[in-house]
């Protein structure tokens, strides 16, 4: 039976939406709670971040997630609906930029339609990341360093203007994540290869663009002087700088243990072994003979695809110098990845096809063997992808919600550290008991409990992890403190088991840091009594 191409175009756009959609039953991870809780204090309270409230991730995302709970509501499910929003419109861009660069419309909805396949497997705690919101500025600035360099739309004498507007995209991705800065570094590079194959250097675009970041990164600054923010600011800086030291940048340790080892084991996760060696595959196809001159007919397809290249290889090297490994740090690179898996996957067919045509000369017997070793590379393919996650994700959260499971209780078990039934639990304990003024602080990583209250902190601490590490700012800590002793909560919530050694360089849990912190130790002593203890949290009210 033979399906068309409209046919199959039609399937993969069907599917992934279906994909898409089905991330609504996704439930919230530990992340997402932490954005949402941070979002909602901003958009909705006024809050600032760094002056109002400390965390580990610059400010965009908590904005995210603040505009999503403004349109959906106080939902879990409202930062999902807004991602697939999101994703949507710009996958489209991605379709039709990939179409009009490459000239290849297969091309372009094979890797649409893999995206879609390696985001939503990823699993709820991997999406909605801040790496997911990179996609849209990341394309834009792809699009328009295509554009200048290879005059596609615009003129010459017009470089500043999309330069500019590059200059703003990345801002918004250096607010979003500091490390997505690699993504000007690729351009730059991508230009300075394009100048080498007979292209002027577009001076232009390159001036375009500092000037728009640097406009926009210093209305920033402006803003963060003008609310008091920018000490706090400049002191997470230095608090980042000593979490990613952690792990030593160049020691013999992190080299053998985290680059050699836990880089490429950790790198199967979010592509699949299959999707790794089908990309391997494609990029080894494209650059066989990149080594001859390029025609003057083929430059445009050439050109997108080696920016894509570079855009992957920094990418790499990003989460590399980030040290960490989580999965979502490998979502800023699927953009320009997924390609090289769509190429891989022609030139295994063209192999097939190739060798199919000497089946006729075979015997049964050989016939017979082809066929067998032709079904072991598909069953290989599709079972060492991210293709059976579709069950364990997406379907798995869409089963428990149409049939009432305990979404809650399943998440729980099944993650360590992660005690998202227990805020379930929190929060149903106290929603009899809280008078609408009665306020709650919660030490520990379970910041869920605020947005399943729907309360908020009023101090500091989002989550207690910029205070416990050996080079949290005195400051930070004097400050929380001092707010505790000024309003004191009517219930202090202290979780144990979460310890994140991977973070603060200790193994301690946050009741061991807080026995530890001399002065909140004081505070909870003198101020409170144990009520009860649900779970892994022990609760005081205060006397």
């Amino acid at each position: 039976m033979h399906i068309s191409s409209a046919t199959w175009k039609w399937l993969l756009i069907g599917t992934g939406l279906a994909l898409l959609l089905m991330m609504l039953a996704y439930p919230m991870g530990y992340d997402q709670a932490v954005f949402m809780v941070g979002g909602e204090m901003t958009l909705k309270h006024g809050a600032i971040p760094y002056r109002d409230f400390i965390d580990t991730k610059p400010p965009i995302i908590f904005l995210i997630y603040g505009i999503s709970s403004l349109i959906f509501g106080h939902q879990e499910w409202s930062i999902r609906a807004f991602d697939i929003l999101f994703q949507i419109g710009s996958l489209c861009y991605f379709y039709k930029l990939l179409k009009r660069t490459t000239g290849d419309e297969k091309l372009a909805l094979g890797s649409a339609f893999l995206y879609v396949l390696f985001y939503v497997t990823s699993g709820y705690w991997m999406t909605a990341q801040a790496e997911t919101f990179a996609l849209l500025p990341s394309l834009l600035v792809f699009d328009l360093t295509d554009q200048v360099t290879n005059r596609t739309a615009l003129h010459k004498t017009s470089d500043i203007v999309p330069g500019i507007y590059a200059g703003l995209a990345y801002t918004f991705l250096f607010l979003l994540k500091f490390t997505l800065l690699t993504i000007p570094l690729g351009v730059f590079i991508y230009l300075l290869l394009s100048s080498k194959e007979g292209r002027k250097f577009p001076w232009k675009y390159v001036g375009g663009t500092i000037l728009g970041f640097l406009a926009a990164t210093g209305a920033y600054l402006l803003y963060l002087i003008g609310t008091d923010a920018l000490p706090r600011f400049l002191e997470s800086l230095a608090w980042l700088k000593q979490y990613g030291d952690v792990d030593p940048l160049f020691s013999m340790n992190t080299i053998i243990e985290r680059y050699f080892k836990l880089f490429p084991m950790l790198a199967i996760y979010p592509y699949g072994l299959s999707g790794i060696l089908l990309a391997a595959i494609g990029i080894l196809w494209y650059f066989k003979d990149r080594l001859r001159p390029v025609a003057e007919e083929e430059g445009n397809k050439d050109t997108a695809l080696v920016h894509l290249f570079i855009q992957l290889s920094l990418g790499l090297l990003a989460v590399l110098y980030e040290r960490k490994f989580f999965p979502y740090h490998f979502a800023r690179t699927y953009w320009a990845f997924v390609p090289f898996v769509v190429l891989g996957l022609r030139e295994l067919q063209k192999i097939w096809k190739d060798y199919s045509l000497s089946w006729m000369r075979l015997k049964r017997s050989a016939k017979i063997l082809r066929c067998v070793a032709y079904g072991f590379v598909i069953f290989f393919l599709i079972f060492f992808s991210t293709a059976p996650r579709i069950i364990s994700q997406p379907l798995h959260f869409l089963v428990l919600g149409l049939t009432g499971a305990d979404r809650a209780s399943d998440v729980q078990e099944k993650k360590p550290q992660y005690f998202y039934k227990e805020e379930q639990d929190i929060a149903e304990h106290f929603r009899p008991i809280l008078k609408p003024d009665d306020e709650v602080f919660v030490w520990g990583n379970s910041i869920g409990i605020y947005f399943f209250l729907g309360r908020r902190p009023r101090t500091l601490c989002l989550t207690n992890t910029p205070f416990i590490t050996s080079w949290t700012p005195q400051a930070w800590k004097s400050t929380l403190i001092a707010q505790l002793r000024a309003r004191p909560p009517k219930y202090f919530i202290v979780e144990s088991g979460d310890e994140r050694e991977y973070i603060s360089g200790s193994a301690a849990d946050s009741w061991q840091h807080l026995l530890a912190w001399v002065d909140l130790r004081e505070f909870l002593q003198s101020n409170y009594k144990q009520d009860t203890e649900i779970g892994h949290f022990r609760i005081f009210q205060h006397k």
